[in-house]
């Protein structure tokens, strides 16, 4: 990909509230088309369509976001929300970049973050809801819906890596004793007074590319990532793993995400629900690093285009 400096005019542009939605919508969008594409003609496009209808797999991977939301709620929504209302922490996890894999008993990792979801999900699609304990009265379409979105989030790398810093330095909180704090994903990482990091990587990076491939629809971009030669995202361990496996390759990427110039330490923020102290970090983001980011986001995007429409053929697979 060449770089285009113009596309700085969006990075300016997006001067937004910061976003905790794994490539925003027009991300997921696009890696749900490229699914659609890839399972068209296969007994797991034939199971989609059983659950969701005429609901493609593009519509249907924004769900997850859309029910964190109070606008235009569905009856669906609200039962969702309802039974499980800690949901949102099934779309990430937090392990520090220095880790090359998960594991269960690292600093940020859950019992229910995204690593426990998406199993849950696929039993769920499986007919074995009793064999998870993640998910409640969770339906198979439903399931389905969050399943597509949780696969997609495990590969933008702030879904699942994240840093710890004392001051303006990186530390491994895993077993080292010093003092840190969590930068949430680069939530807490702001390139201008708006933005942060990790909208950087959900939104921007996505609009970039957009920009770059002169598309202008999701469905334009999945077809435009469907005609390169396609990535190597195959996995032969058991389904059960691949997120397990997906969330090394993130963690490992994640470092080189933060790779970032850290300029000061602002600790004068207080987290709004308890009180507590909330810092804050400016950051410097290089037209080189904004180059590579575009490129680096656009494999992530397609490996996953590729590996979500995998997981929906191992679940319902060619007799």
């Amino acid at each position: 990909m060449k770089f285009n400096r113009g596309l700085f005019g969006i990075l300016v542009a997006c001067c937004l509230t910061s976003s905790a939605f794994g490539w925003g919508a027009e991300g997921h969008e696009t890696i749900g088309a490229m699914a659609d594409k890839l399972i068209a003609g296969t007994p797991a496009a034939e199971h989609v369509h059983a659950l969701l209808g005429d609901e493609t797999l593009s519509v249907a991977s924004v769900w997850a976001d859309q029910v964190k939301g109070r606008e235009n709620q569905t009856p669906e929504m609200l039962a969702f929300k309802t039974s499980n209302p800690n949901h949102s922490a099934h779309h990430y996890t937090d392990i520090p970049f220095e880790e090359t894999s998960y594991r269960d008993d690292s600093v940020g990792a859950t019992n229910v973050d995204v690593i426990h979801a998406i199993p849950a999900c696929i039993l769920i699609l499986e007919d074995k809801s009793s064999e998870q304990t993640i998910l409640t009265n969770v339906t198979p379409r439903v399931a389905l819906r969050l399943l597509i979105h949780y696969l997609e989030d495990l590969h933008q790398p702030l879904h699942v890596g994240s840093g710890y810093l004392d001051g303006t330095h990186y530390v491994d909180p895993n077993g080292t004793g010093k003092h840190f704090n969590d930068d949430q994903g680069a939530n807490r990482l702001y390139y201008n007074p708006t933005n942060n990091l990790h909208f950087f990587w959900d939104v921007s990076v996505v609009q970039m590319d957009m920009t770059n491939a002169h598309v202008q629809t999701p469905a334009e971009y999945a077809a435009y990532l469907l005609n390169k030669p396609a990535p190597a995202w195959q996995d032969s361990a058991p389904l059960m793993s691949w997120d397990r496996d997906w969330a090394a390759e993130s963690i490992i990427l994640s470092a080189k995400v933060h790779d970032v110039p850290i300029l000061a330490e602002d600790d004068t923020h207080k987290d709004y629900r308890t009180g507590a102290p909330r810092p804050e970090w400016k950051i410097k983001l290089s037209p080189e690093y904004i180059e590579w980011a575009c490129q680096t986001a656009e494999q992530q995007m397609t490996k996953s285009g590729y590996r979500v429409a995998a997981v929906l053929e191992a679940i319902w697979p060619t007799k």
